[in-house]
């Protein structure tokens, strides 16, 4: 895949005849191009401004008082909006403000191409629009700080955080969520800015599959989240969901994550193909060691982080010491799937913890020499195989599977 950024350059000459009229520079940026960047210079003495046009509709201008501007689904610059990046007619709008001799033109679209790359962050938090203790602002703050590529905001039952969110340019991926909450268990809506139109009630088993397969429609993802806690585990059936929520918060007792581990290990053997995922359901800072997700997506968009998500190409961890170097079939991993047997295991962990490999039909303990665990291992008369690292019975990271047909 090429992930070269390519410039194209369009230069037009305008004359004083034209002064106080506009012209189109007209480009398709495709369907694999995740940022553009436009700039533009004419000869002195002239006035030129400069907007943008998308599929006949308009989506910024910002005159003469710029002469480069970004955009993408996270970022736009100043008078333009943010949007993923589609394919139609797109046009460079150049205002011919004052044209006093003849003037060249020169526009530079350069288009950024999607490709394949890692991304970290959170499926699951809360602010100070549900029961959150941190605003919008300072959640993006604390996920700087800790590298973080995307945050997916889930407070109860609301979507005022997404309105908020929809206007803030930010150098990580915000994805608008809700957590639909009731006394029958909690599920993650992603994705869109209004998953349901009304949030309550929804007392009943047939009300929460109603509002989940409406916010489906809307094109949400939907994660069941904590399913076996022991304060709000999942009373419904499991059904019409793209992923399990199985580490939710830090590994205790309280939040059932062992159990909701072995269930869908479960489900894996029985044939399923499940993703799981971590959230750290993060209300307040309390000192404790929080899961985040890696994800290997083509882009920093929402719909392709979250369909790394579904596809569970990723894993789960809260243990920064660890560094997952290699997990793979060949080129496969974790959420491929793959005819080879030989399964490649790289990776730096600190030197107490136990690296276990599931698969259906085992459970291998992989030596871990010091910290450097470096091994090859047979896993042809296997349907899947996905790693996990435990200090004691603790968790410390999960792979999803890498699975062979």
């Amino acid at each position: 895949m090429n992930m070269e950024p390519v410039t194209l350059t369009r230069t037009l000459k305008v004359i004083p005849s034209e002064q106080k009229s506009l012209r189109h520079v007209e480009f398709d940026p495709g369907l694999n191009t995740e940022r553009i960047d436009i700039s533009y210079h004419f000869t002195p003495g002239n006035v030129v401004d400069m907007g943008l046009m998308i599929n006949g509709r308009i989506n910024g201008w910002s005159g003469g008082a710029r002469k480069t501007i970004t955009l993408s689904e996270n970022f736009a610059s100043p008078g333009y909006q943010r949007t993923s990046i589609v394919n139609g007619k797109w046009h460079v709008l150049l205002g011919l403000h004052k044209i006093r001799r003849s003037c060249e033109v020169t526009v530079e679209i350069t288009l950024y191409p999607k490709f394949p790359r890692w991304l970290k962050g959170d499926t699951h938090l809360h602010s100070v629009h549900s029961d959150g203790s941190l605003t919008v602002s300072d959640l993006i703050a604390r996920a700087r700080k800790m590298e973080f590529d995307f945050l997916c905001f889930t407070d109860h039952n609301t979507i005022a955080q997404n309105h908020e969110i929809a206007g803030i340019n930010a150098s990580l991926c915000l994805i608008p969520g809700m957590e639909l909450t009731s006394e029958r268990g909690h599920a993650n809506l992603l994705g869109v800015t209004q998953p349901v139109v009304n949030f309550l009630p929804h007392f009943t088993e047939e009300d929460i599959a109603g509002r989940i397969a409406e916010a489906r429609r809307n094109g949400a993802r939907i994660g069941i989240n904590h399913p076996f806690c022991h304060y709000c585990p999942w009373q419904n059936a499991f059904t019409g969901h793209d992923w399990l929520e199985i580490w939710n918060g830090p590994w205790d007792g309280q939040t059932g994550n062992e159990d909701a581990f072995n269930y869908w290990y479960h489900l894996l053997c029985r044939g399923e193909k499940i993703s799981a995922v971590a959230g750290s359901d993060f209300h307040k800072e309390k000192g404790l060691r929080w899961p985040y997700m890696w994800v290997h997506a083509i882009s920093r968009e929402r719909k392709d982080i979250l369909s790394a998500l579904v596809a569970g190409r990723s894993y789960m961890q809260s243990d920064d010491q660890t560094q997952l170097h290699r997990f793979c079939i060949g080129e496969a991993g974790p959420g491929d799937t793959t005819s080879g047997g030989i399964l490649h295991v790289k990776l730096r962990t600190h030197k107490d913890n136990s690296v276990l490999l599931y698969t259906d039909k085992t459970v291998i303990v992989v030596p871990n020499r010091y910290g450097d665990v470096n091994q090859e291992i047979d896993v042809q008369d296997a349907t899947f195989a996905l790693l996990r690292i435990n200090r004691g019975p603790v968790a410390q990271l999960l792979t999803n599977p890498v699975y062979r047909g």
